[in-house]
């Protein structure tokens, strides 16, 4: 047998570990900053204040010309509320947050903002609801809607950070 072989084994199990532990803090940091999210964006129609709920799933109907199917569904609607969520909190895991190295609430920050300003300047235009939704929403609408957002991208960006802190000290 040779020495060498075990190594190799090991560095895979390291980097396999260190995948799955990422994935891990992603799901659970994701599914947290999911349900706050929901919750910020539903306790504005107790007040009653519109936001815009649903404007990235019109935004594909209108880029793929309604190839993409978007039922008028809650359940559906929801799904892919949940389904894009984790794919941001996958993205920040495994994209942004090796490679943006600030604090972690610095990177929830930045991260909201730019995917607030593309949402803002891009996709809301695009669907004819004008820049940050101005055409249907009020000023608190767009507020409270870029708050959800932000609180989103802050507990996803604090909450990873600490499950894998806590994590890489249970390795040690």
């Amino acid at each position: 047998m040779n020495r060498k072989e075990p190594l190799l084994g090991t560095k895979r199990t390291i980097w396999w570990a260190d995948v799955v532990s990422t994935a891990a803090a992603a799901l659970i940091a994701g599914t947290v900053a999911i349900v706050l999210n929901t919750l910020a964006l539903d306790a504005a129609r107790l007040v009653p204040l519109a936001t815009d709920n649903g404007g990235l799933l019109r935004f594909l109907v209108v880029l793929t010309g309604g190839a993409f199917p978007a039922p008028p569904s809650a359940v559906f609607q929801t799904g892919f509320h949940i389904t894009a969520g984790f794919a941001m909190a996958f993205f920040y895991a495994f994209v942004l947050e090796p490679w943006i190295r600030v604090p972690s609430w610095l990177r929830g920050v930045l991260f909201a903002t730019a995917v607030w300003l593309i949402y803002a300047l891009f996709v809301l235009p695009a669907i004819g609801k004008g820049i940050a939704g101005s055409r249907d929403l009020t000023l608190a609408g767009m507020v409270w809607f870029a708050a959800a957002h932000t609180l989103f991208f802050l507990v996803l960006a604090i909450m990873f950070a600490r499950l894998r802190e806590a994590s890489n000290r249970r390795n040690l």
